[in-house]
């Protein structure tokens, strides 16, 4: 899929014979799903749009789709397909990491420059942290909405914009 589509979930089975589909959501806490929404599915290669018509709730992480023109049959098909949505026409809700959705990712800055591993989230009221360790040594990166650049739940990984010499002064020896 192109860098605008990015991944939510896949699709787990089918719901009953009329078409429907049930999505397993990677992080359900940061997407919402509208009827009249469109979600991409990869079919052959070829990047097909599937207009949302109904979505029921089946737990925390599923959701029970009905998709435009989509028959019994075809849904079939479509079982374990990734199901992508184009973040242009979705709420993609950053600000709503919960701790445990990214312990153990990798954390790069904006250069692509490898940070470390996730440690911990401390929550903190207006001032959210990131705990890795560099070399033994603690360091704490904030994070909200606006310096987070990239969430990939399919590489753990999380991309930040972090202050230029925040990590040294954690780091370098006095």
């Amino acid at each position: 899929m192109q860098n605008k589509y990015t991944a939510i979930g896949h699709i787990s089975r089918v719901h009953g014979y009329k078409g429907k589909i049930v999505i397993s959501l990677n992080n359900p806490d940061l997407i919402t799903l509208n009827e009249d929404h469109t979600v991409w599915i990869n079919t052959d290669g070829i990047e097909s749009p599937f207009k949302i018509q109904n979505i029921q709730i089946l737990n925390k992480s599923k959701r029970i789709l009905t998709l435009q023109n989509l028959t019994g049959e075809k849904a079939e098909k479509l079982k374990n397909k990734k199901v992508f949505i184009d973040l242009k026409d979705h709420k993609y809700d950053k600000s709503n990491i919960s701790q445990k959705s990214i312990i153990d990712y990798t954390l790069y800055n904006q250069n692509d420059n490898l940070i470390g591993k996730i440690s911990a989230i401390i929550e903190i009221q207006n001032n959210n942290l990131i705990q890795i360790f560099i070399n033994n040594e603690e360091v704490l990166i904030p994070y909200n909405e606006i310096n987070i650049i990239e969430l990939n739940h399919n590489l753990n990984k999380v991309k930040l914009n972090i202050a230029d010499g925040l990590i040294e002064l954690y780091t370098d020896a006095q």
